[in-house]
């Protein structure tokens, strides 16, 4: 008896032991510092699982054995220390801790400050001499994957493809943004291809009876197709070419009323396929700088403060109500109006293009509800779940507001729900109406999300460079570098020329919000930090809205922007002609905007005043600047550019 005790006893003190060792394991403090950073900018050094109130040491260590940094540390009683350290040493250095009687080491590669900028330069660079982004984008995440680990090209080629992209299709939020792109790519080319676009057109072009009529018309379909800028140049060119050729309206002002209601509408629309990015690329900045702001709901926010594009649509209505042009676009129009050739003698227009996956049959008439009622779905759709889901998201006795609502809603849950609902309902229309088979309504879908492959693939190269950003710490470099010698007040209107001269080099929007984006938000973070709460929100949502006013402006006047070459393709104008024309009005439309916008509201000017002079502005300088343009008799129907140019001939 007394042995079965003592093994009992054994037993019983062993079996005590593994369990302390297996709580002291599973207690065991965790000590942690990135394995990159800069020199002499701040990094994060943190603690957790530690004792209360103990004292933790840190020494730092070049490869030779000479200390370059020591400190040390208390812990505080929740027993999770974070605090932010500077290493004055470039190299690899080692790091040896101790804490509580357990010690531990690690090491820590630091490189020069200004290096963490060389990833987004290298990409503008490649951009510029390319004019690739999506090649720009890879370049500009290699060279950062090498630098995070350790200088080896090929091992940083594969950094590229099986961490930065992996990670980033692989997160869930981003794969809700991928799938709502796709989706709203689908439901685009079922209606398409059932007509309902074309019925759209068919049925407002009923009260065309004139040449103001047509930029009326033309300026009213760019507003209407707002879902996407490649869909608005394709279906507003195509459809309304005719119409303006018949009322003597220059194939440069088709272009221009084409360009300006296409990235300007798409960027402004509540729902589109720009918004999916524009979302994430904000969402991703707000959680690498600890913002703590609904995405979606900055988006709203932001939306009067994209003095730009609003500006652009501003100038458009003032030119067609007062009839009134001037510049290289005047001399256009009147050339039109009066001789009827509505391209120069000189010109060369590029070549139409038509795709079998977006553009109806010739045959197909089109219903006119085949098109309302998916959009109407996904734009219902999408609004449903942000009050749904946001209204779930209000914590017990908080006030149902429509701003406590928005700041907690499920954006991406949201965009996806639309964009599924709306697709399905465009293809049981397209079936029930007998529009389409369902075989071809089945390949319009795959059609449309075909084309959306080029976003889903800058989507992953943007958040693929703001992870590199992120590993580089190039926001915290430029928030040291600029604060103190940056005021906050300058920073929306500096951002918006950085976006519109990135956005201008590179040809593209997307790629100038994925570069500016990871850097601004936490630059005005650090520089707002002695305001108070409410000077930080808006210099935040200003300085986020002057990324996206900047890059439009850019996009707009770059001739290398694919929205510039689609619309001097769909409107069959020639591209310089196109071009030249163009940029006086975007001129002009910039200088308004960042003048009366971005730095009077940097500097406390209210927005919605702003708003309203800088409209009464533009129409001043169109009517004293602009000259009247002959109203043009109705042509006669079949009169062409090619007609015109055989009778030349």
């Amino acid at each position: 008896m007394s042995q079965s005790r003592e093994v009992w006893g054994l037993c019983r003190g062993a079996l005590v032991g593994v369990l302390a060792l297996l709580f002291v394991a599973g207690w065991s403090v965790q000590v942690s510092l990135p394995g990159v950073a800069l020199q002499n900018v701040p990094v994060s050094f943190k603690v957790e699982s530690a004792p209360a109130n103990s004292r933790v040491s840190l020494q730092v260590f070049t490869e030779t054995g000479e200390q370059v940094w020591q400190g040390a540390f208390t812990v505080p009683d929740s027993g999770t220390l974070e605090t932010e350290i500077r290493l004055p040493q470039t190299g690899r250095l080692s790091y040896r801790w101790e804490i509580a009687g357990e010690t531990g080491a690690g090491q820590v590669r630091v490189l020069p400050a200004w290096w963490s900028l060389l990833p987004a330069l290298v990409a503008i660079a490649l951009a510029l001499a390319l004019r690739e982004v999506v090649l720009a984008l890879f370049g500009g995440i290699w060279l950062g994957a090498w630098m995070v680990y350790g200088g080896n090209p090929f091992a940083a080629f594969l950094r590229v493809v099986d961490t930065y992209l992996l990670n980033a299709y692989a997160d869930r939020d981003h794969l809700h943004i991928v799938l709502f792109s796709l989706l709203l790519g689908g439901m685009i080319g079922l209606i398409t291809r059932a007509g309902g676009l074309k019925a759209i057109v068919r049925t407002a072009s009923r009260w065309v009876r004139s040449a103001t009529r047509a930029q009326w018309m033309t300026f009213l379909l760019g507003l209407a197709i707002f879902f996407d800028d490649y869909a608005n140049t394709l279906f507003v060119g195509s459809t309304m070419r005719p119409l303006t050729d018949r009322f003597r309206i220059s194939r440069e002002k088709l272009a221009y009323l084409i360009d300006s209601t296409s990235a300007p509408v798409a960027n402004l629309a509540l729902i589109s396929t720009w918004i999916g990015f524009e979302v994430s690329v904000i969402a991703e900045s707000f959680q690498a700088s600890g913002v703590r702001l609904e995405p979606y709901w900055a988006f709203l926010v932001s939306l009067p403060y994209r003095f730009y594009p609003i500006f652009a649509l501003v100038l458009i209505v003032w030119l067609i109500l007062l009839r009134r042009d001037f510049g290289a676009m005047y001399h256009a129009e009147v050339r039109a109006r009066t001789t009827g050739k509505v391209l120069a003698d000189t010109a060369s227009p590029l070549a139409d293009y038509e795709s079998r996956d977006l553009l109806p049959d010739a045959h197909q008439h089109g219903n006119l509800w085949v098109a309302l009622v998916p959009l109407l779905t996904a734009i219902g759709g999408t609004l449903w779940g942000l009050i749904s889901t946001g209204a779930a998201g209000l914590g017990e006795g908080e006030p149902l507001t429509l701003r406590g609502i928005l700041a907690n809603a499920n954006s991406y849950q949201s965009l996806l729900w639309g964009s599924a609902l709306g697709c399905a309902v465009a293809f049981v229309l397209a079936v029930a109406s007998r529009a389409l088979t369902m075989r071809t309504a089945f390949h319009a879908w795959l059609g449309g999300m075909r084309t959306m492959f080029l976003a889903v693939v800058i989507l992953g190269l943007a958040w693929g460079i703001g992870a590199v950003c992120s590993d580089l710490h190039t926001a915290r470099y430029l928030v040291q570098t600029l604060e103190g010698s940056l005021s906050p007040m300058w920073l929306p209107a500096l951002t918006t020329l950085v976006a519109a001269g990135i956005s201008f080099a590179t040809g593209s929007s997307w790629a100038t919000m994925s570069i500016l984006m990871p850097l601004v938000i936490p630059l005005s973070a650090g520089l707002t930090r002695s305001l108070g709460a409410e000077e930080q929100t808006f210099y935040l949502i200003a300085s986020l809205s002057s990324v996206m006013a900047g890059a439009i402006f850019g996009d707009h006047c770059s001739p290398i922007s694919d929205t510039t070459v689609l619309s001097s393709i769909f409107s069959g104008s020639d591209h310089i002609d196109h071009v030249r024309t163009q940029i006086p009005y975007a001129l002009v439309t910039m200088g308004v905007a960042w003048l009366l916008g971005d730095v009077a509201t940097g500097f406390g000017f209210p927005v919605w005043l702003a708003l309203g002079l800088g409209t009464i502005v533009l129409g001043l300088i169109v009517h004293f600047v602009g000259k009247p343009v002959p109203e043009a008799a109705d042509a006669p129907l079949g009169e062409s550019p090619q007609h015109a140019a055989s009778e030349r001939a």
